[in-house]
């Protein structure tokens, strides 16, 4: 009887737990709604990594953009410091050359000593332009060469009375003297300053003290670097032997991330209140990805950033050379004025350096120099740029495609010389008339080539619609859809 009544007594609580419990299906659901919940939450917690890493990036960019904007300005406005050769009138008295007739660029129609006063002063006016805009290049590289070529020998034409009463035309040459930043980037990316290059030159040829590659302008740095003895010491390139009792360093410096590199070089050189520019860049987004020794600027992704310090060939909205609203690609790209020349001295305002007659549909203002903004800009998720870049390895092979050489430089463009008597007179000794230009066509021979440049002073609306930096490779590939870049992000 007590064994019943105590059964009878604990058998309510058994049911009622047995009815408190869940079925199969029950936690099946629940783990169903779980899941789904928890992907829910993962998806939201991508998409705001997503855009964290877009407004990041996009703060990034604009921030640098705006710094190398900032340095384009101060060499548009700085004092520019040259080097002088003998001038062309010391070589004629010296009987080292002879009057030469008219002849190049701009010389068509002058006949009078007014008109001789005013070109002269133009020349003196280009060689400050050019002399700003190789400065540029030297302070603002966005490729090895950059770095690489020492200062262009810039050459300007004067004219000169004999006392006999004859008169010609005379070659003067000058250069930017190595400005002190360019210095300090080529010894942060262990490469010789240009005293070192100097002292080097004259121990590898045996002729100590006969001449200064990198500070000389008679001697025509960008020319020689085509030859191999003195590219080795430019680069100090590791499959060149050197002989000299002591070993040179020998620099890593690869190309896959040039640009990115240069900018690093470029920020751990710039002083900005009291600090270094490159202190403002978190020292989580500073890594050399590559092992070569110079470490690049990474986005949000962890790729490299790419930098363009002349985008001739971005087809954006936000950059002044470029309207998408344009009937034909030449109105795409309008008339804008280089900042550089404050006098337009550009030689290609003047109509005889265009092609006679004008391609169907073609203005004058076509070929006219504009404004080009530097441009910094991520891949964005894909990591694919879709763009010309100063490198391009499409196939993995290690070396450069898409048309882009390693003697890339703004400063090594090369007057066109139609049968070698376009541009005269030249420079004793340097007979090569080389100059910095922005607006060139990236396809290019190399610096060391006898032949013409595909870019000449004929050739900018070829360069601007598809030959130069920033054109887009494939439109049909949509690569460069989701890249961002500084002037997108409104600078």
């Amino acid at each position: 009887m007590h064994t019943e009544n105590q059964a009878k007594r604990t058998s309510p609580c058994v049911t009622s737990r047995r009815a408190s419990g869940f079925t199969l299906v029950e936690l099946l659901v629940v783990l169903t709604v779980m899941v789904a919940l928890g992907g829910m939450l993962t998806l939201a917690l991508a998409s705001a990594t997503t855009d964290a890493r877009i407004k990041r990036t996009q703060a990034d960019v604009l921030t640098i953009g705006q710094l190398l904007q900032s340095r384009v300005n101060e060499v548009s406005l700085a004092p520019v410091n040259l080097i002088y050769g003998r001038s062309g009138i010391e070589l004629v008295r010296t009987n080292q050359v002879t009057l030469q007739g008219l002849g190049g660029p701009g010389t068509a129609g002058i006949t009078t000593n007014a008109q001789r006063v005013s070109f002269m002063a133009n020349e003196r006016a280009r060689l400050i332009l050019y002399a700003r805009r190789d400065m540029a290049r030297l302070v603002l590289p966005e490729c090895q060469a950059d770095l690489f070529y020492p200062p262009a020998s810039l050459q300007f034409r004067s004219y000169h009375q004999t006392s006999a009463g004859t008169g010609g035309w005379v070659a003067n040459v000058a250069q930017v003297n190595p400005p002190p930043q360019w210095n300090r980037m080529r010894r942060l990316a262990g490469l010789y300053t240009s005293g070192d290059i100097d002292a080097e030159y004259n121990v590898a040829n045996g002729v100590n003290g006969a001449t200064s590659p990198a500070t000389n302008p008679e001697f025509g740095a960008i020319a020689e670097a085509g030859a191999a003895a003195f590219e080795a010491i430019l680069k100090q390139d590791v499959t060149q032997p050197w002989s000299a009792p002591a070993p040179r360093p020998q620099s890593r410096w690869t190309r896959q991330y040039e640009s990115s590199e240069c900018l690093y070089l470029i920020l751990a050189t710039t002083d900005l209140f009291g600090q270094r520019a490159i202190d403002k860049i978190p020292q989580s987004q500073i890594e050399d990805t590559d092992n070569d020794g110079i470490p690049e600027i990474l986005d949000a992704w962890g790729n490299p950033y790419e930098y363009i310090r002349n985008p001739i060939g971005y087809k954006n909205p936000a950059i002044k050379n470029y309207d998408p609203g344009g009937a034909t690609p030449a109105d795409q790209f309008p008339f804008d004025p280089d900042p550089f020349d404050f006098l337009a001295a550009d030689l290609r305002y003047n109509a005889g350096t265009h092609p006679a007659p004008l391609p169907a549909g073609i203005s004058e203002a076509a070929y006219y120099p504009i404004f080009l903004p530097p441009l910094v800009i991520s891949a964005g998720r894909d990591g694919e740029f879709g763009i010309r870049l100063s490198f391009v390895d499409s196939d993995g092979d290690g070396a450069a495609d898409e048309g882009v050489n390693d003697s890339y430089s703004s400063s090594a463009v090369q007057y066109p010389g139609s049968g070698g008597n376009r541009f005269l007179p030249v420079y004793f000794g340097v007979p090569v008339v080389r100059f910095p230009d922005p607006f060139f066509n990236v396809n290019s021979v190399s610096a060391a080539g006898t032949g013409l440049y595909e870019f000449s002073i004929d050739g900018i609306a070829q360069a601007k619609q598809d030959g130069g930096l920033g054109a887009i490779l494939d439109p049909t590939l949509g690569l460069h859809a989701d890249n961002i870049s500084s002037l997108d992000a409104g600078f």
